[in-house]
């Protein structure tokens, strides 16, 4: 496997709140080779996770919530792990797609 940009991960994330497993199963990567990039864009601040009533995922006027599998969960349900872009992830590609 040749090594996956970054700004590909986020591209990949923007697309839908999806979990690690398949979002490499969309990059043809597996989990494993997938998650250093993953933590590395997470402690950047470029990707958090979509749990609900967390952060900015409180399921209210969220833009995902009819493609987020949290949305409608119990609310003791373990969360789903879905991965999905901060604003800072989504200025990034916004620089990349201008190139810049």
């Amino acid at each position: 496997m040749s090594a996956l940009p970054l700004a590909g991960v986020l591209r990949a994330v923007a697309q839908a709140p999806r979990t690690p497993a398949e979002l490499a199963a969309d990059l043809g990567t597996t989990p494993g080779a997938l998650e250093g990039m993953l933590r590395t864009l997470h402690a950047g601040g470029y990707v958090q996770e979509a749990v609900q009533g967390e952060g900015h995922c409180a399921c209210g006027p969220c833009a995902l919530k009819s493609l987020c599998r949290n949305a409608d969960g119990e609310p003791n349900a373990p969360a789903l792990h879905l991965l999905r872009l901060t604003p800072r992830g989504e200025a990034y590609l916004a620089r990349q797609e201008a190139g810049g």
